[in-house]
């Protein structure tokens, strides 16, 4: 009688798997360097990595990491991590997309989650304990909220410098430092105002405070 069971198979390949190369072998994941977008005249004060951006209230499944950094314009969080949850319509030339200029910034709140401890930070105040979570007012009602879980102690005293350093800042010398790299940019982009380049459409807008705003519509 003929068997039910499948032949066993007799084919035999003699051929080797491609060698694998010195770059396979000990290939790393690059870590790409992230750098600030500065205007002209801008220089960075501080900076501090392994930050953490706060995108929801409620969890933390879409929160961004990178690098936070404050200049004599504006406070900047730069990383390669995508928005989830927003979708924007409009390019501003000027800022980026988690840039807070230093002139819309309303109140600095620090805090320590050890130590139970919150504060205010006022013009020429010091902060006294190591800081684990930065909240920033804006005054186009944005609250933009920074962690600090992964900075390690060493950046202790940068965070304090960033943090007190807008503060620093008196309100008549802020405002005719960013008032110069505004007009300085302003005029390299006056050409681009209500002027069609490509796909890309620009305007300037003036916001409540006084601020001035170029906007790119990506159509």
């Amino acid at each position: 009688m003929f068997s039910l069971k499948p032949p066993k198979p007799t084919f035999r390949s003699y051929l080797l798997p491609p060698p694998q190369t010195d770059d396979k072998i000990n290939s790393e994941p690059k870590i790409k360097k992230l750098e600030p977008v500065l205007l002209p005249g801008e220089i960075v004060v501080n900076e501090v990595n392994f930050v953490r951006k706060c995108i929801a209230t409620d969890t933390s499944q879409y929160d961004l990491w990178g690098k936070l950094i404050c200049s004599n314009f504006k406070i900047s969080f730069i990383t390669d991590d995508p928005m989830p949850l927003q979708k924007f319509h409009y390019r501003n030339l000027l800022l980026g997309e988690h840039d807070v200029p230093l002139t819309c910034i309303e109140q600095i709140v620090t805090v320590n989650d050890h130590k139970r401890k919150q504060k205010v930070l006022g013009p020429n105040q010091k902060l006294k304990f190591n800081p684990t979570e930065l909240i920033i007012y804006c005054k186009d009602f944005r609250i933009v909220r920074f962690r600090f879980d992964e900075s390690g102690p060493e950046s202790a005293k940068k965070q304090t410098k960033l943090m007190e350093f807008p503060q620093e800042m008196e309100e008549e010398e802020e405002e005719e430092e960013v008032m110069e790299l505004v007009v300085a940019v302003a005029r390299k982009l006056h050409s681009l105002k209500l002027t069609r380049i490509g796909t890309e459409k620009s305007r300037g807008q003036v916001l409540p405070g006084g601020e001035f705003v170029l906007l790119t519509r990506v159509t």
